[in-house]
């Protein structure tokens, strides 16, 4: 209920009638007492008063036999994490909507790329032929751009089956334009998971991009490590060459909208901690050399049927 203040002068109060006042018990117009504070310089009693309404005290003092001078509405102050949290809600729930909308039109141009590639490939000249590529590779950043608007929202649940790591790890390298002076190391071993390939593949593809821009021009390369751990998970480590992320941005780089790229939606990282958690894991960067390690369970399903167990 609101919370309100009123006040009264205390030179009309007994000591009987303070005590009657600090005491009493939420009465039937629906008012509960909180506190009580005295101003002895001017006389004042002042009360925070848990009520339904304004009416509701002034039809409480009336009965009480108390005299009233005012009485005002008390607005919480909100934090400023909790109105943080608000606006990150309304963000999530407008990106969701936004980003489902873009899906069908992004997929009409998608499949016209794809019907020009199939029926006129042998008749096109090569500059057309690199303009649909690149606008395949437009539709392509869009719709990562979605997934990652989506995941952070996190607006679909877990589709979870079996998959090799090394192999969604792969897919998701091959559809990121490598550079020649970037050196890409795979994984010398493999681990099969239960988990959903899509948003797990998502979260691999925003990591391996990232760190190939971190190189620019100069010679690099991302090492990518699976290490499984004694405790029933399994660490996934992206390390890459380039520059360390400044100290004071490691705690920074997955909150919303937070980003040092002059392009991009500032949701890649968020996104990607949503999926993992989502995924009963863990995500965290480290520097030297610049890492990201994620930590995953090797067993899902009895983790989520212990969330499941909980909720009935």
């Amino acid at each position: 209920m609101p919370i309100f203040i009123d006040g009264h002068d205390s030179k009309d109060l007994t000591q009987e009638e303070i005590e009657k006042l600090v005491n009493l018990p939420r009465d039937e117009f629906g008012i509960t007492h909180l506190e009580l504070f005295f101003n002895k310089t001017e006389s004042r009693l002042y009360c925070v008063l848990d009520a339904p309404d304004e009416e509701s005290i002034w039809k409480h003092h009336e009965a009480a036999g108390f005299k009233c001078d005012f009485i005002s509405e008390v607005h919480q102050i909100k934090t400023e994490n909790t109105i943080k949290t608000e606006k990150l809600v309304t963000l999530g729930q407008m990106s969701s909507n936004i980003s489902h909308d873009l899906r069908n039109p992004m997929a009409v141009i998608k499949n016209s790329i794809d019907l020009l590639n199939i029926k006129y490939k042998d008749q096109l000249n090569p500059g057309i032929l690199e303009h649909i590529a690149k606008m395949d590779r437009a539709i392509f950043n869009m719709s990562m751009m979605v997934s990652d608007i989506l995941n952070f929202a996190r607006t679909k649940s877990l589709d979870l089956e079996d998959h090799s790591l090394t192999k969604v790890i792969t897919h998701a390298i091959s559809t990121i334009i490598v550079p020649s002076n970037v050196k890409i190391i795979l994984p010398q071993n493999d681990i099969t998971l239960k988990f959903d390939e899509a948003k797990l593949e998502s979260v691999f593809y925003n990591l391996i991009l990232n760190a190939v821009q971190s190189m620019d021009q100069t010679e690099g390369k991302i090492t990518i490590k699976i290490i499984e751990k004694i405790d029933d998970k399994v660490q996934i480590q992206i390390q890459n060459s380039g520059p360390a992320i400044p100290d004071e941005l490691l705690t920074k780089i997955f909150e919303p909208l937070f980003t040092t790229k002059q392009r991009g939606t500032g949701l890649g990282l968020p996104s990607c901690k949503n999926v993992v958690e989502q995924h009963h894991g863990t995500i965290y960067a480290s520097n030297n050399p610049t890492t990201f390690t994620i930590t995953l369970p090797k067993h899902i399903e009895k983790l989520l049927a212990v969330d499941e167990s909980q909720n009935l």
